[in-house]
């Protein structure tokens, strides 16, 4: 995602989800981008309606490093 793209909620939960279909849990998915595991329940159950710009780009490397085939 480029820096100037607006990153909706849905987006950030479908990179969670992502993540979750590779097989992470989401205790496993929180302590690998550095987030709470509260943060990360959260933005799951749609609760996160503006995560901070940290939040959406720790969740995106991990994103990439786990989802995207090279």
């Amino acid at each position: 995602m480029r820096d100037d793209e607006p990153t909706s909620p849905e987006m950030v939960e479908a990179m969670i989800a992502g993540l979750q279909a590779s097989g992470m849990r989401p205790s496993a998915i929180a302590r690998e981008a550095q987030l709470s595991r509260m943060t990360i329940w959260r933005l799951t159950v749609g609760e996160g309606r503006r995560p901070s710009h940290d939040t959406v780009r720790r969740l995106e490397r991990l994103y990439e490093a786990r989802c995207r085939k090279p």
